[in-house]
């Protein structure tokens, strides 16, 4: 989960899409500008106590050493439908994460389109050309992620590098060599552990605490990974997404729906 203390915990205080959270920013490339779109004046107010169901049945599926899947699909779909309100405000959320993920699938359909050094050049990423995927991946991480103080810009970065560590066979791997699917491989992890995060954060209070045996919360980190891992994957082939052939001024609203898509799949798990 790319951390090693205990974590208590989303406050139910917080409401459910706080007014920080901008769906604008300008973290537009330099081919697209994104249309804006209207906010609520005011966030609505939460019940406090949005999040104590799939707490619950979170710690119920840590306290099973991993075994009680249901308890984990159960947490995850009352947390989607209840606790948030529904995939819409779950993907809101999701915050300065969402743009980072827009960064991500503009600056791969550049590279899959136009080559890497065109996009190196307009994107200003650096001298990339003949170094490994790794390497390139974590040059341009601070053009994906900026670094930043709030939580969904600490998620957004903690996601980036954890997929990273997923793929270790690309220190070996000039970045050349990288295809469309391959770019697309990297943002569903990617994606994936933005929704981890996100999730962790707001009920995973019990992760660390239970159980004490490490290997135990290994196993039960890898299955959460997994699980949400489906969830977009399945989100991304359902859309019949193509890194090549995004619309490149529509990747914001693209990379919305997966995640919307994806949100929507872990709520119907409940039934």
């Amino acid at each position: 989960m790319g951390t090693s203390t205990s974590n208590r915990g989303q406050s139910g205080n917080t409401p459910l899409v706080p007014s920080w959270l901008s769906d604008n920013d300008d973290d537009q490339n330099p081919e697209q500008s994104q249309p804006n779109q209207s906010q609520p004046a005011q966030p609505q107010p939460a019940d406090t106590k949005r999040f104590s169901a799939p707490r619950g049945s979170f710690t119920r599926y840590v306290n099973s050493g991993g075994n009680g899947s249901g308890h984990l699909h159960r947490a995850a779909s009352n947390y989607v439908r209840h606790s948030l309100g529904g995939s819409q405000n779950a993907t809101t959320r999701l915050g300065s994460a969402r743009n980072s993920t827009t960064r991500l699938l503009s600056v791969f359909n550049s590279f899959a389109n136009r080559g890497v050094e065109a996009t190196s050049r307009d994107y200003k990423l650096g001298d990339i050309i003949g170094k490994s995927a790794s390497d390139v991946l974590v040059q341009i991480m601070d053009f994906v992620c900026p670094d930043g103080g709030s939580t969904d810009e600490g998620i957004a970065r903690n996601s980036y590098i954890e997929a990273l560590y997923t793929l270790p066979d690309w220190e070996n791997k000039p970045f050349e060599d990288l295809t469309p699917p391959e770019f697309l491989v990297f943002a569903e992890i990617y994606m994936a552990n933005v929704i981890e995060g996100r999730l962790v954060n707001d009920i995973g209070n019990k992760l660390f605490a239970l159980p004490k045996d490490v290997a135990q919360v290994e196993s039960i980190q890898e299955q959460i990974k997994e699980f949400i891992k489906g969830a977009v994957s399945d989100a991304v082939s359902k859309l019949n997404i193509d890194i090549k052939a995004i619309d490149t001024s529509l990747t914001k609203t693209i990379v919305d729906t997966i995640y919307h898509t994806a949100y929507d799949i872990l709520s119907e798990l409940e039934e």
